[in-house]
């Protein structure tokens, strides 16, 4: 099971829509690139009944960071951690008919098996946390 969770909802990910880059550059960085779209059959159920929680909402959330640029670890790899997506992505945030900014945002794994990782995003005037965890192809 895939997670992408916004406060106590799971949207799960579309793992077909969702995808993980990570690139050397040549200079002892790596750049990451992370785009995670929600499901769109679970969204559906989710928003069935007028009053639910995000029945507002059109389609899933998606989140999206891109261009943050981090150190290779002794190998050359990623190391997990928490990451300074303000100062130092190009764009990063999760879109839900509007634009949320994330903040407080670590991850926990980036390997060949898995991304999980998670933070904090204000959305439609809440802060909420999120939380990310689905296998990597």
């Amino acid at each position: 099971m895939t997670v992408f969770s916004i406060g106590g909802t799971n949207f799960e990910v579309d793992v077909a829509k969702s995808g993980i880059r990570l690139e050397g550059d040549g200079s002892g960085l790596l750049e990451l690139n992370i785009d995670i779209h929600g499901d769109d059959d679970v969204f559906m159920r989710l928003t069935e009944d007028d009053d639910a929680e995000w029945a507002w909402a059109m389609y899933p959330p998606a989140f999206f960071l891109h261009g943050l640029r981090v150190p290779a670890g002794p190998q050359g790899e990623f190391t997990a951690g928490p990451l300074d997506t303000e100062s130092d992505a190009e764009e990063s945030g999760i879109y839900m008919m509007e634009y949320g900014d994330v903040s407080a945002v670590h991850v926990v794994e980036l390997s060949a098996r898995r991304l999980a990782m998670s933070g904090m995003v204000d959305l439609c005037g809440q802060r909420l946390p999120f939380h990310i965890d689905m296998p990597r192809a």
